[in-house]
Formats: structure tokens, C-alpha cells, sequence
């Protein structure tokens, strides 16, 4: 009986697992990732579309 329960919770994580990797390289949610990327990266002073990241600080 523990073999099957265990069995089981494999499969449940193993699914989640998939779920989570299609969602992290799924074409449709690069533009948010790409974004959320650029977090660290952002002067706080500027609003987060604000400007090119390519532009020099002055």
C-alpha cells in the first residue's frame, strides 16, 4: 500500500516539475521573463519602461 502512495506522490511531483519547466521556456511568457530579468539592473529613480537599459547614467 506505501508503494503505491509513494508511487503516486512521484508522478504529482514529477508533473509539477514538467508544468513548471514548460512554463519557464514557453515561448509565451518570454516578454515577462525577459522583463523580470532586468529587475536588478533597473535605477530606482526610473519608472520600470522608462528609457533604454543600453543608455549611459547622467
Amino acid at each position: 500500500m506505501l508503494g503505491i502512495f509513494e508511487a503516486i506522490i512521484t508522478v504529482l511531483f514529477l508533473l509539477a516539475f514538467i508544468g513548471i519547466a514548460w512554463m519557464a521556456y514557453s515561448p509565451r511568457f518570454k516578454n515577462r521573463h525577459e522583463k523580470d530579468g532586468m529587475i536588478p539592473f533597473l535605477d530606482s529613480s526610473m519608472p520600470p519602461d522608462a528609457g533604454d537599459a543600453d543608455k549611459p547614467r547622467t
